[in-house]
Formats: C-alpha cells, structure tokens, sequence
C-alpha cells in the first residue's frame, strides 16, 4: 500500500494567510493608536479645565491673570510657586491654585502634556498667553484678546501651518456652540481637529 504524503501550504496559500495576518494587525494597530489618541485627548481637557479654574481663583485674589513671560512656566510658578519664591508676597495671593506632580513638568518648569516625551521635551507642552496689557488689539492672546489662551498643540506639536503658536486662523477657530461667546472677533472652541492640524484651546467664557 502506497502511503500518500501530507499536503502542505502551497506558495499562494502562505501569501494569502500573510497578507490577512498584516491587514489584522494594521486595522489592530490603527484602532489602538487612535483610542491611545482619544484617551490623551480626554486627558488634556480635563487638564486644561483644571487650569482654567486655578487661573480663575488667581484672578479673583490678585485683580489680573498670572504671568505669562516664559509661557507655561510662568503659568506653573504663578499658581504653584515654590515655598520662598517672592511671587508669594502679591498683593491678594492665597495659593498655592493648583499643585503639580513631577511627571507634568519639563526641565524649563513648562507644563507638559499628554502626547510629552519626557522631561527635556518642549515641543509637547501646554501654551499660556495672557492680556496683560488690558489692550484687546494686541496679542498675547491670540483668540481671547480680554483673557487668556491656554492649549495644548497634540501629538504633532503644531498649532498650525507655519509652525507658530496661535497667530493665525488656522490655528483654531471652532467653538462648542458655534458662537464667539467673548466678543473678541474668533469663535473658539476645546477641540481635537485632526485634520485642521488640531490642537486644543479654550475660552473660560466658553464653559
């Protein structure tokens, strides 16, 4: 008796079972990145609301928003300053506001977000400007011309085209109720715009 001999995978068989296995694990890959991306995104918001409600309460003790010469860093030391820092002794402070971990803050004392690369990263931080001045025709801000912007730019560190913060429409102009709640001209909004080279932004008259 002729025994016959197991059939193996043919060269066709082996490519199609390959080809499958890639195209699960793209579609596998893609779904993790962008709940990864929605979770980060989750993240910041919740972030930035914690801000604007520390930022609130320094306005309401000291009569004007904090600092913002080193952008976020200026931010972070304004509403939580270390023990002997002289920004203690402002007329009306009564913080520390809001109380930051390690992990949120780079080397420069900026505040990091979501999408950060560690302590020496600079390009995933928040941005904080503010309207010191009282000159609605001047920017910083860029949207709130009469408050502050604070945003964080996402995963690629950009808030628009030209690689600069907040200076151009494109920058952001989207609004959580489709108005320009603070008169300044831009209706704004906390939002992730994938393809608007998205980042997140707000105005506290927006809330």
């Amino acid at each position: 008796m002729i025994e016959e001999k197991p059939k193996g995978f043919t060269l066709a068989e082996l490519m199609i079972v390959v080809a499958v296995m890639f195209v699960l694990a793209t579609v596998i890959t893609l779904n993790l990145v962008k709940a990864t991306n929605r979770a980060k995104v989750s993240e910041a918001r919740t972030f930035i609301g914690k801000l604007e409600l520390a930022i609130s309460m320094y306005k309401m003790d000291t009569g004007s928003y904090p600092p913002d010469e080193k952008g976020s860093a200026s931010l972070r030391r304004a509403l939580d300053p270390d023990e002997n820092d002289p920004i203690r002794n402002t007329p009306g402070w009564k913080g520390p506001y809001l109380e930051f971990k390690d992990n949120e803050v780079n080397s420069k004392g900026e505040l990091l977000d979501p999408w950060n690369k560690g302590k020496d990263d600079r390009k995933h931080i928040y941005v904080y400007r503010a309207d010191l001045d009282n000159d609605s025709f001047t920017c910083p801000p860029f949207h709130n011309k009469t408050s502050f912007d604070i945003y964080s730019k996402g995963p690629d560190g950009k808030s628009g085209k030209d690689e600069k913060d907040g200076n151009e429409p494109e920058d952001g102009n989207y609004c959580q109720n489709g108005l320009d709640d603070d008169g300044d001209g831009i209706v704004d909004e906390l939002s992730f715009r994938e393809d608007k080279n998205g980042y997140l932004e707000d105005d506290i008259n927006n809330w």
